[in-house]
């Protein structure tokens, strides 16, 4: 089994990592660059190229493969036009220059034009090109793309699919082990490239450092009041990886970069090891629930700093966010891992691309004895969600 872990640029999390067999690789990109990536700037930690160079030199010191993310799937157009190509081909070239493994990429016209000016620089995969289909998975195969990422909510708990495309496909293949979206959440285009953007330099955000993700806030609603969501999402227990690894799925990413390191040590030694005794958002990442150690300590101290970019009403409205994120994580959710035991034997029958979950209720029934939280404080901060989100949407501010 090999893990590849994101990296907070942390070198103190390099340490730790290099004392488990298992990572054979780490993942990061600056919050802002060219291309941008699959989080905001403003939920990373600040880090420079020389602070980069230093930490990629310092990865391979420790036997540890570095791949730099390059995967916004929406460049506006730098990729159709000769100007812009230049530009990409220079930041590429950049990060080749640095040592960098490989670049991950979500947009397929980058793909190609990194293939042909790069043929020696490996290019992996990207949840966010939506390859959620074979055919999708073969072509980009087709162009040079290894391993493949694939994507969680089509394939994770889709075990004829995972068979057949573990026959199909010959080049790599890596699974989510933590994520935590919304299962099918309709919203994952838009959400994609709106961070994709929230994370490119110059990227419309007119110099102000931090975004307010109305997707972010409206999916974190959802969970308080559909319990069931926690366990929809295709997270993998440490437990059942064997599982995965019997079809032949051995490469397993463990997210997220706006982690602590304490956080990121622990997840990866809990999937190393194969078993987590405790709550699984000790270990699966969300943004708003879950340890509240378990952040990176920057990101809410620079994020503070940023508000002199901000009007008096933008700034009123990032503060109650910032408040209404402490509470949530106060509310102390835990999805008890050890009453999930037999959680994912029913998705040998369960076929969920063909069920409505509301008439299978078969995540609902785990969820009435797995996850715990005090459900009348929820719908109050759902109701304080509805609020807030209502004041952004309706550009009262």
């Amino acid at each position: 089994m090999k893990l590849s872990v994101a990296a907070n640029w942390d070198f103190e999390l390099l340490d730790g990592l290099a004392l488990i067999p298992e990572v054979s690789s780490v993942y990061a990109k600056l919050p802002y660059d060219l291309v941008g990536g699959g989080r905001a700037g403003s939920v990373l930690p600040g880090v420079n190229w020389d602070t980069a160079a230093a930490y990629i030199q310092a990865a391979h010191e420790r036997d540890l493969e570095f791949s730099y993310l390059i995967n916004a799937p929406c460049l506006a157009n730098l990729e159709q036009t000769r100007e812009g190509k230049g530009l990409l081909l220079d930041f590429v070239g950049k990060l080749a220059g640095l040592g960098v493994d490989n670049v991950a990429i979500s947009n397929l016209a980058l793909v190609s034009l990194v293939r042909r000016n790069f043929p020696e620089l490996r290019v992996r995969g990207s949840v966010l090109s939506w390859p959620t289909s074979l055919p999708r998975l073969k072509q980009q195969e087709a162009m040079g793309v290894d391993p493949l990422i694939l994507p969680y909510s089509e394939f994770t708990r889709d075990f004829p699919a995972l068979e057949r495309i573990r026959a199909e496909i010959s080049c790599g293949a890596v699974l989510f082990a933590n994520i935590s979206c919304i299962y099918h959440c309709q919203c994952l285009a838009e959400h994609a490239c709106s961070v994709g953007h929230a994370s490119q330099e110059n990227g419309g955000n007119n110099g102000k450092l931090a975004m307010f993700d109305s997707y972010l806030w409206q999916c974190t609603r959802h969970r308080l009041l559909h319990p069931e969501a926690f366990l929809m999402s295709r997270w993998i227990r440490p437990e059942d990886l064997h599982v995965y690894e019997a079809m032949g799925y051995d490469e397993f990413k463990i997210i997220d970069r706006s982690r602590s390191t304490a956080w990121l040590l622990r997840a990866a030694n809990a999937y190393a090891s194969r078993r987590y005794d405790g709550n699984l958002l000790d270990i699966v990442s969300l943004e708003m629930f879950g340890d509240p150690r378990g952040f990176h300590p920057n990101i809410e101290e620079q994020s503070l700093k940023t508000l002199t970019h901000f009007d008096a009403s933008e700034r009123r409205l990032m503060m109650r966010m910032f408040r209404l994120r402490q509470q949530l994580l106060a509310l102390n959710v835990c999805i008890d891992n050890e009453a999930l035991s037999d959680f994912l034997d029913g998705f040998r029958t369960v076929r969920c691309s063909e069920t409505f979950c509301d008439e299978c209720r078969y995540c609902h029934r785990h969820a009435a004895r797995a996850v715990h939280y005090d459900r009348i404080e929820a719908a109050r901060l759902a109701k304080e969600i509805d609020e807030l989100v209502d004041e952004f949407t309706t550009a009262k501010w």
